[in-house]
């Protein structure tokens, strides 16, 4: 079982990020400091660094979410390094989409009207309405504009 401690001038800090680490499972997670023997640190400040016994590491802005964090360390502990892009820095995370929703959003990203949509996935235009309305909804857009923008940005759809 990797151990991971974490290291934080904040020891509230330090046991909150613990805390949804250990939420992970397979992972002995310690509050300590850096000169404790372990598989990876992470050092909590300005940035969050994940620094791996193999030399991988990892920079993570201070407001990550815990589901980045997690995958971040579990990158590290392969032996992987990370460092998020400012480009995704600002990437909300969402609600998934079913797999609907994402064949939906990507016809919606080529323009199609919810009447189109429907005739391509062999629904009606009300049901294609219906995933539009939660494609906005999860994604946190207004207009079906702002949605592609957004699904762009995030990757979960293309061009």
């Amino acid at each position: 079982m990797p151990r991971i401690v974490i290291v934080s001038p904040s020891p509230l800090l330090a046991d909150g990020v613990a805390a949804a680490l250990r939420a992970a499972g397979d992972w002995d997670v310690r509050v300590g400091r850096a000169e404790d023997n372990a598989d990876a640190w992470v050092l909590l400040g300005d940035e969050i660094v994940v620094r791996g016994a193999q030399r991988a590491s990892a920079r993570l802005a201070a407001d990550a979410s815990a589901s980045r964090l997690r995958a971040a360390v579990g990158a590290v502990l392969e032996g992987l390094s990370v460092r998020e892009s400012p480009w995704f820095a600002g990437v909300a995370e969402h609600e998934p989409l079913t797999p609907r929703e994402l064949e939906v959003f990507e016809l919606l990203g080529k323009g199609l009207s919810n009447r189109d949509i429907g005739g391509v996935l062999g629904i009606s235009a009300h049901t294609a309405k219906y995933h539009v309305a939660q494609i906005l909804a999860k994604v946190g857009a207004a207009t079906r504009a702002e949605a592609v923008r957004e699904g762009l940005r995030c990757g979960l759809i293309g061009l």
